[in-house]
């Protein structure tokens, strides 16, 4: 691999935000300066999850220098957003169980990332992605000056992130351990059950539905189906409720919603309204772009002061 130009971080170097799933991997040039990612040097790969360490590595490193090579100005760091669990600080995969990712568990992918891509490991650092929604929400999005926010994301998965100024809370008793909702318990069940995209799916199926077998289906059948209509209102009522006493412990201002799931929000806004105490619930206007610009954040130094603190803790 031919070795990018890296250079020490300065007042006019970028940062790379990097959001990881589980079949991709995005990388994005980001302008702290001016608080937005440079668009044209996006990169998208679609490695195999279930394949050798060596090879998933290898697409991730392939994925970021091409986004460097972009850079006619120094790299200050790259930042990533991926999800656990994880050892944010060290950064090593402790993901296991979920059939994907196996290959790489115990594995230390910052030194993999630094020795492939010729960096300090202390250029490249980690966060959850749930967090990394909710920094980017909190630093430049909807709940900018904010003081404290719930952000919340629906999709495969239900991801939570509290924050106080912009910085994730991730213990205490205001907020449940590590800032997790996904395992918390509803109707005797987790709450991850319900509220995302199969969540949605079984709810219209055990009203009758019969056509979904995708969040994506029952969207398009509300257009005609009273089923497909009522299992969004149904969800929204239910997220609602399970919702609230979090939202008040913690005292939140904003809720501020993104996922796949929330471009659906006008079909369960009211219902959920309608359970919280809290006026203000937004979709947030980045949803694809939330978890760049929140691994790219992790290199505004001031603030990672405040970060790093919580990224010792994160699991």
């Amino acid at each position: 691999m031919e070795r990018p130009i890296i250079l020490p971080d300065t007042e006019k170097s970028l940062q790379v935000g990097v959001d990881i799933g589980g079949s991709h991997i995005s990388t994005c040039l980001f302008d702290g300066q001016r608080a937005e990612l440079l668009l044209e040097s996006m990169t998208t790969r679609h490695p195999d999850p279930n394949g050798t360490a060596n090879e998933l590595i290898g697409v991730w490193a392939e994925a970021i220098e091409c986004t460097i090579k972009q850079s006619n100005r120094p790299i200050g760091g790259i930042g990533i957003a991926v999800p656990g669990p994880f050892d944010y600080a060290q950064g090593i995969s402790l993901i296991t169980g979920v059939n994907k990712f196996e290959c790489i568990y115990g594995v230390n992918i910052k030194e993999e990332l630094s020795h492939r891509l010729k960096l300090e490991k202390s250029q490249i650092r980690f966060v959850n992605d749930a967090a990394a929604f909710g920094i980017a929400v909190t630093k430049v999005g909807l709940a900018k000056n904010v003081d404290r926010c719930v952000a919340l994301t629906l999709g495969t998965g239900l991801g939570s992130s509290f924050l106080v100024a912009g910085v994730p809370v991730i213990s205490g008793d205001e907020v449940p351990e590590n800032g997790w909702l996904y395992n918390g318990e509803f109707q005797g069940e987790m709450a991850d059950d319900h509220f995302s995209a199969r969540g949605l799916v079984k709810c219209y199926q055990s009203l009758g539905g019969r056509e979904a077998s995708t969040a994506l289906d029952v969207f398009n059948l509300a257009k005609s189906d009273r089923l497909a209509q009522k299992a969004f209102e149904l969800f929204g009522s239910r997220l609602g409720s399970f919702l609230d006493p979090y939202i008040q412990k913690f005292g939140a201002h904003i809720l501020v919603l993104g996922g796949n799931l929330s471009r659906s929000f006008p079909l369960f806004e009211q219902y959920l309204r309608k359970e919280l105490s809290i006026d203000s619930v937004v979709v947030s206007a980045i949803i694809d772009h939330a978890p760049l610009i929140g691994g790219a954040m992790l290199f505004e130094e001031e603030y990672y002061e405040d970060l790093a603190r919580v990224i010792n803790k994160m699991k």
